[in-house]
């Protein structure tokens, strides 16, 4: 009963989005709903795969250029030379551990705050922004 609904409402974002309703695109959503941290697209086709779907690794890529694009995920750099992907729900950050690879997420008003303040004093407009803070987490600093 919970896959229904999330299949609904991928379903329904697609379509909102003016997109082409697919088992594949069905899937790449639904998938980045159920994990915690960002996915590469390697792990989003390793697990269409187990779920029956079987696209190319070119038409993932082509999924992720176009949801990223409509807004409707994340892509995100986090200095591995590939990028991850997450649902484009609440916007925040990423804590990454550089010796475990640790991924964590941080909210952090202070980044609205801001882009407010380079408004007001640069008269730039932000649309947008990535901001990964790199470092040791708890564990690998004892």
């Amino acid at each position: 009963m919970i896959t229904f609904i999330k299949q609904h409402s991928c379903k329904d974002e697609l379509k909102a989005s003016n997109l082409k309703v697919t088992p594949a695109r069905i899937g790449v959503m639904r998938f980045l709903e159920s994990v915690s941290k960002p996915a590469d697209a390697e792990t989003i086709l390793k697990d269409l795969n187990k779920e029956g779907i079987n696209p190319d690794p070119a038409t993932i890529y082509r999924i992720l250029d176009i949801l990223s694009g409509k807004g409707l995920i994340q892509k995100i750099e986090l200095g591995e030379g590939k990028y991850r992907y997450e649902k484009s729900e609440n916007h925040h950050h990423h804590l990454i551990c550089t010796n475990c690879g640790k991924i964590e997420d941080v909210k952090a008003d202070f980044v609205s705050n801001l882009e407010g303040q380079i408004r007001e004093k640069n008269g730039f407009l932000v649309k947008s922004h990535s901001l990964e803070f790199f470092g040791l987490c708890k564990n690998c600093q004892n």
